[in-house]
């Protein structure tokens, strides 16, 4: 499987929220809550709705 969070179409400044935050990875990305990634700068709503969308088709969930 792939971890990596590149393939699910983020903008460049969600991107660079994540990275701002060292998450290359869905395990690094699950190190953080979605309200400490949704204060990143940079990172939106359409940004969060989309790892949601990518986590949720993984069967992941996320401490919300």
């Amino acid at each position: 499987m792939d971890k990596r969070i590149l393939s699910w179409g983020l903008a460049s400044p969600a991107l660079r929220a994540l990275l701002s935050l060292n998450i290359n990875t869905i395990d690094d990305l699950l190190l953080y809550t979605r309200e400490e990634v949704a204060a990143a700068h940079g990172m939106g709503k359409t940004g969060l709705d989309r790892i949601d969308a990518g986590l949720m088709a993984l069967g992941i969930a996320w401490d919300k």
